[in-house]
């Protein structure tokens, strides 16, 4: 459904208006500034929420994906930082097999060897499909994605996500990235283009965008659609690149709440998202406001979970050595000290989710 007005669902629209104060500010990066025992990267969608949790588990060393083209040093290792979930569960890898990460760091040099241990964990908002044991995803928080846009665009508020074999005429965030929907009517009958954009590559929320809640392909995007084609690829979650009025891009939720609670979280998150507010999906808006506070609405969808991985072995070696037990209280478990920094995901905009926090089930091989 294409609901077209320029009074945006009320919620998001003043939340969004009393946030925007220093919107347009250059953002402070954070990564730790003395050495940890764990070591970890990846994630945009993560970072900060990672951030505030590392905050009260203090031997967790979470090193940011942005800015992007910069490098990390990390006991004394220098590569190119990694960017994005694939980036991130790539980087360790490398790292728990001792091998080269990224490009040179120095012209007509060659990748940095990471030694083992250098990285003993990472981010990632989507869950991997590679075949393989030597990974384990463990789940910490749950997250929504839905579509951002500029405040001073007449994009509908609230769209239709669309089913595979639908009308291919209708407007729905499926057809639009599938590009069979390329514009829309604004409020002054005047017709405007879309521009879909993605994240980066490496992104985990463009890999669960395209793949769960668009429930298509890569290929079929760059076959038919815009946004891989016209390479409208983005930095995700940094709402400074929607210029336009026709500008979408998908968004974390949790991000989105994160970036608009800047000012008020310890370590304060990464403000970009500049002019851009949340879209409805379905009739569903993606948050809640109780006149004081801002949470990810429960029953919205598209929702994921987002995990940390670690290294099977870690925490299934006999006796623990080096920093597998570190690990494990870390990250193992509902009593895990991740999973217990409750406050602390809630405050950056993630949901708890109870006993499934710190499940050891999900297994997957090493990223090539």
């Amino acid at each position: 459904m294409q609901k077209n007005t320029k009074l945006r669902f009320g919620v998001v629209a003043a939340f969004a208006a009393a946030a925007l104060a220093i919107g347009t500010a250059a953002p402070a990066y954070a990564d730790p500034t003395d050495p940890k025992t764990l070591n970890g990267s990846g994630s945009d969608t993560t970072q900060d929420v990672m951030s505030g949790v590392a905050s009260v588990v203090t031997n967790i060393g979470n090193w940011d994906a942005v800015p992007a083209g910069s490098n990390i040093t990390v006991n004394g290792v220098t590569f190119n930082r990694p960017i994005g979930s694939s980036a991130g569960v790539r980087a360790l890898s490398r790292s728990l097999q001792g091998i080269a990460y990224g490009n040179a760091i120095l012209p007509g040099g060659t990748a940095p060897v990471l030694p083992v241990g250098t990285l003993v964990w990472a981010r990632t908002s989507s869950l991997d499909t590679t075949s393989g044991t030597q990974l384990t995803y463990i789940p910490f928080a749950r997250d929504a994605v839905t579509i951002a846009f500029n405040q001073a665009s007449d994009f509908p508020s609230d769209v239709t996500l669309g089913l595979a074999g639908g009308p291919t005429n209708s407007f729905t965030l499926r057809n639009i990235y599938l590009g069979t929907v390329t514009s829309f009517i604004d409020s002054y009958g005047n017709t405007v283009t879309i521009r879909p954009l993605l994240p980066q590559a490496d992104s985990g929320t463009r890999k669960y965008w395209i793949g769960t809640a668009l429930n298509t392909t890569e290929a079929a995007l760059t076959a038919g659609g815009k946004a891989t084609s016209l390479g409208n690829t983005v930095q995700e979650h940094d709402g400074r690149f929607l210029t336009t009025n026709g500008d979408i891009v998908p968004f974390s939720v949790g991000q989105w709440i994160a970036q608009s609670n800047h000012n008020s979280t310890a370590p304060l998150a990464i403000e970009r998202k500049g002019q851009a507010i949340l879209g409805g999906i379905n009739s569903e808006k993606p948050v809640i406001y109780d006149g004081t506070s801002i949470t990810t609405n429960p029953a919205f969808n598209p929702s994921r979970l987002v995990y940390n991985v670690v290294e099977t072995l870690a925490l299934t070696r006999a006796p623990a050595v080096g920093t597998d037990q570190a690990i494990r209280d870390a990250f193992v478990g509902s009593a895990g000290s991740v999973c217990a920094a409750s406050a602390q995901i809630r405050a950056y905009g993630f949901a708890t989710i109870g006993a499934q926090c710190g499940a050891t089930t999900s297994q997957r091989g090493y990223l090539p």
